[in-house]
């Protein structure tokens, strides 16, 4: 499927002082989304571009009430941030990641993180969601095994991750993915906070992590009420519901 034409439109300055960026992607728990939001928000960083395409479906979002495009680029003395607020079709979204990586290289980003992700079944049932790392860099990845994190030395990587991670290393910049066990259908804030861990120890940016983790507590607890009313009916009846949180 080609990629289709994206563009970055800026609307101010970008400083560049920061050699390290991330893609907040809507996924798997939104852990991309939510952690990206929270560097945002954590870092102070303001808004520098958003991104523009003919192909984009027609959807603004409202924060303060001041209309803004979905997908924007922050910037902040510490990482530079892409996060998008809603779906985005696969075609839009390649040319969306190729746009961003090559306008943060040309801000010299010489390391690009890729948050997100991975379904489990008994995610309830952990008392940590399990992180799993993926790095183009073999300094990074013998920094990775020294640390005792889950570096994934075998598998198939399709998708926004791949292609990240290919045009990543075609630019010449170091792409490390970082992918957290997650709620296959809500939000959560707590592998979220799993994969910012793994990000700060491994260098980047350093932000207090206890109001996510709060944030997090609370959506484990409802989603176990939840799991609990349900149970008695999917025996029951002998289907299974969709398990949602609001």
């Amino acid at each position: 499927m080609p990629a289709k034409t994206v563009k970055i439109v800026e609307i101010q300055q970008a400083e560049r002082t920061a050699p390290v960026g991330f893609i907040g992607l809507p996924d798997i728990g939104l852990v991309g989304s939510i952690a990206t939001t929270y560097l945002v928000t954590h870092l102070n960083a303001k808004e520098v571009c958003y991104l523009d395409s003919e192909d984009l479906p027609p959807v603004m979002v409202l924060h303060g009430g001041i209309p803004k495009e979905s997908a924007r680029i922050y910037d902040s003395p510490s990482a530079k941030m892409l996060i998008a607020e809603t779906p985005v079709q696969a075609s839009l979204l390649y040319g969306m990641i190729g746009a961003t990586l090559e306008w943060f290289k040309s801000m010299g980003v010489s390391e690009v993180y890729s948050l997100g992700g991975m379904p489990v079944d008994n995610r309830a049932d952990l008392d940590k969601p399990e992180v799993f790392v993926i790095s183009s860099s073999a300094e990074r990845r013998e920094q990775i095994k020294s640390y005792g994190l889950n570096l994934m030395e075998e598998g198939v990587l399709t998708g926004p991750f791949a292609y990240t991670l290919r045009l990543a290393m075609k630019l010449g910049m170091v792409n490390t993915i970082v992918i957290s066990q997650a709620y296959p259908d809500i939000p959560d804030p707590e592998a979220s906070v799993a994969a910012l861990e793994i990000v700060q120890k491994l260098g980047g940016p350093n932000v207090d992590l206890k109001p996510l983790m709060q944030m997090a507590d609370q959506i484990k607890i409802k989603s176990k009420e939840i799991l609990q009313k349900i149970k008695p009916e999917e025996e029951g009846e002998g289907f299974n519901l969709p398990l949602m949180y609001g």
